[in-house]
């Protein structure tokens, strides 16, 4: 197969930063027996990936009460040996409803301990409610028993326990742990029928956790129980849901972890671009970056690169405002957040800036939402969690993209997602190939413009132009047609850094989609408004 090179596509400037010895491919694998699923609990145990819960059917609805249909639960527990291509199952209905209804959930947080993996939260059905809730469970299941048992069609209720506690009510989060404390990081509890209109007929609670929280489990084999509880919290900058929490460190402040955009902002309708910081000592909202693309949950890969100290987070598909014209080789910014095809590349640099480039090769279809990644059984990793990209061979097999989300367009939301949608049973192998003696130079996304907003969109006479500055600069804002003719000068001048906020003016202008485009430094970013 031809070598494709990771080189950043001009995407929204040309500020070049480093040279990247690695280049990235993506193949159709063998592996045939997956369950096609999303959403749900997932690792690897002796060698084996199991599933459990999530949604066997594609992109949720948004009108009640077929949003999240029955016939969508995924209700079998599932072993696929990667090495043999052969799948076992087993039913959850032979397991009490407590503990078969809180591991059949979707979006539930989980981490799996040695051999015991706890799984919290979810959103899903229970029957005693009569009503979708957000779960407020703690479920201890024995891997090494429970998977034995299911590949051996023996009996499985002994390997689960369960206990409640209120602060576990979370789903759209993660759970993580550090030396011996977890950290339940985000998230929201929904209870009722999921429903994104405001119908007086729908009564639903949402209330977003704006909370780390900190704690840990007290298992003997029999009693399970959760102590040492806090919560860090945070209204601002926490209110985050279905983002990515994926591993970092640094030699100062040890492991961490960082969260990477998520959704959504309360006074508009769109995504988080900044990321923060996670370390047992201290949380770090990085306002200085944003992550332009790649903005929901999806398959991620953490790579390492210690001849050059970066640490690289690699984003496979999933939902982003921006994505590549493969065509005109520019940015398309997209305010329904599509799915997209973009593989993507946030490194973290030894000064611990950060940096996001195009990896220069695209997913097979529209995928990558809510997927599954798992490490080649052979891969070398550095620090438990990312592959080490210096221990490689010329060329290797790192992981596997698995599942998630498949859509058949960008934007399916306000059709019907369930037929335009489906959870994928594809299962992708993703190669590192070195490359000896070649420096390919690449380029990073601009950063100059930080969070580039407007709202409402539609907007019928006016709309709010929101932007963000690292320091004073000239900022010229202007209005193009389709075309790419200037139709309005919106401003040309100096702002202070921070925050602005701009009054865009379209009372005058014709109905249809316009461009809105900044300038700083010769960069351009650009936004698609629609007049109503």
């Amino acid at each position: 197969m031809k070598k494709i090179l990771v080189f950043a596509l001009l995407i929204l400037g040309t500020k070049l930063f480093a040279y990247q010895n690695f280049a990235l491919r993506i193949e159709p694998s063998s592996i045939t027996v997956t369950p096609n699923l999303h959403s749900g609990a997932f690792g690897e145990y002796n060698h084996k990936w199991f599933f459990i819960g999530g949604r066997k059917n594609g992109l949720h609805g948004f009108l009640t009460p077929s949003a999240f249909p029955e016939e969508g639960i995924n209700d079998s527990i599932y072993i696929v040996d990667p090495v043999t291509n052969q799948q076992w199952n087993a039913s959850t209905h032979v397991l009490p409803d407590s503990i078969r209804e809180a591991i059949t959930t979707s979006n539930m947080e989980f981490y799996l301990n040695d051999s015991m993996l706890y799984m919290v939260g979810g959103y899903g059905w229970n029957e005693g409610v009569g009503d979708f809730i957000t779960f407020h469970t703690l479920t201890a299941i024995n891997m090494k028993g429970l998977m034995n048992a299911v590949v051996n069609s023996l009996p499985i209720e002994s390997y689960f326990r369960q206990m409640t506690d209120s602060t576990l009510a979370i789903c759209g989060a993660h759970l993580q742990k550090m030396d011996s404390t977890y950290y339940l990081v985000f998230g929201h509890r929904y209870d009722g029928h999921y429903d994104r209109t405001d119908s007086v007929s729908v009564i639903a609670y949402q209330a977003y956790s704006y909370e780390i929280r900190k704690f840990k489990i007290a298992d003997d084999g029999t009693n399970l129980s959760i102590y040492n509880y806090s919560a860090i919290r945070d209204s601002t900058n926490f209110r985050r849901r279905d983002y990515n929490l994926v591993p970092t460190f640094d030699l100062y402040r040890g492991e961490g972890f960082i969260a990477y955009s998520g959704v959504f902002q309360p006074h508009v309708n769109l995504p988080y671009l900044n990321c923060i910081e996670i370390f047992k000592d201290t949380v770090i909202v990085r306002n200085d970056f944003n992550q332009n693309l790649s903005q929901y949950h999806s398959a991620v890969c953490p790579m390492y690169d210690s001849s050059s100290y970066l640490q690289h987070h690699i984003f496979f598909g999933g939902l982003s405002m921006y994505y590549m014209d493969t065509l005109t080789q520019q940015t398309v910014y997209d305010s329904l957040v599509p799915f997209v095809r973009t593989v993507s590349d946030v490194v973290r640099d030894f000064d611990f800036a950060y940096h996001e480039i195009n990896a220069g090769i695209r997913m097979p279809a529209l995928l990558g939402t809510n997927a599954y990644f798992f490490y080649d059984l052979n891969v070398p990793m550095y620090q438990k969690h990312f592959v080490d990209l210096n221990s490689l061979t010329h060329h290797q097999r790192v992981g596997y993209i698995v599942g998630g989300i498949e859509s058949l367009d960008l934007n399916i939301a306000d059709n019907n997602p369930n037929a335009q949608s489906f959870a994928s049973a594809r299962v992708f192998e993703v190669y590192v190939d070195t490359v000896a003696d070649t420096t390919t130079v690449i380029a990073e996304v601009n950063n100059d413009v930080l969070n580039f907003f407007c709202y409402p969109n539609p907007a019928n006479e006016k709309a709010q132009v929101e932007f963000e500055l690292k320091k004073s600069e000239t900022v010229k804002i202007e209005l193009l047609d389709m075309k790419g003719s200037l139709v309005q000068t919106v401003c040309d001048k100096t702002f202070d850094a921070g925050k602005q906020k701009l009054v865009l003016n379209l009372q005058q202008l014709s109905k249809g989609v316009y461009n809105c485009v900044i300038t700083v430094n010769r960069h351009r970013k650009s936004l698609r408004v629609q007049k109503q």
